[in-house]
């Protein structure tokens, strides 16, 4: 059962501007729904899965659209667990969020942030081996995401791993009840609501993989109602 049509709006995370106590109470409960619904495992066991499969030490890592950076952090902590030398970036568009982030993380001296505004035409990626993401891809119309990845992989040696919603309807009545059982905030329970409705279904992602340049991938569905996107170099 899915919601057929992509809907087109902007979250309030979207506003590179917010800021405030309400902008960090909804970046702590977001930290929890990565956690909860399988994101931060899923997109950091896949990355920790590619370091030791390619061998690769010391390992350049891009967080793209990284929010408060609990992905980077979870890398952090295996990475350092089995001795494996890290350079951890995250880059997004909120210079509040960024800076949320380095209070919550400073334990990991090898995770810095870059404020950009990545959807920009003058966005520039910096080199790295492996790039990743959660819950971006689909700020993106179909061919613009497609030009936009085209673009910006070539820059990356190794590996681009995305973790994706999926655009469906028991998702979004999983995340409504979740979200208000454990009293998160209006604003996270309408953007969470907003994130699952932008999403795309597994056969629009397949599609869009069709027309990219790199043709070394895999699509998986992962727990809870999410997509893996592997993009190998």
């Amino acid at each position: 059962m899915f919601l057929q049509k992509r809907l087109h709006q902007a979250e309030q995370l979207d506003n590179f501007e917010w800021s405030g106590p309400a902008l960090r109470r909804t970046l702590k409960e977001l930290q929890r729904i990565n956690y909860l619904f399988g994101n931060v495992r899923t997109l950091s066991g896949a990355v920790m899965g590619t370091i030791e499969s390619l061998q690769l030490s010391p390992v350049k890592i891009i967080d793209l659209g990284c929010g408060s950076g609990d992905v980077l952090a979870a890398i952090a902590r295996k990475a350092g667990q089995k001795g494996i030398a890290v350079e951890l970036l995250g880059i997004d568009g909120n210079a509040n969020s960024l800076a949320f982030g380095q209070a919550c993380w400073s334990a990991y001296p090898d995770l810095q942030f870059l404020v950009a505004d990545i959807m920009s035409d003058t966005f520039v990626l910096p080199p790295c081996d492996i790039l990743i993401s959660s819950h971006f891809l689909y700020h993106f119309p179909d061919e613009e995401l497609v030009a936009f990845l085209n673009k910006h992989l070539q820059t990356v040696s190794h590996a681009a791993i995305f973790s994706e919603l999926d655009r469906h309807f028991l998702a979004l009545h999983l995340f409504k009840f979740v979200s208000l059982l454990l009293g998160f905030s209006p604003i996270t329970r309408q953007d969470g609501q907003t994130a699952v409705r932008r999403a795309f279904r597994q056969e629009e992602l397949a599609q869009i993989v069709e027309h990219l340049a790199f043709t070394n991938s895999r699509l998986q569905y992962k727990w809870a109602f999410r997509h893996l996107l592997s993009i190998y170099k």
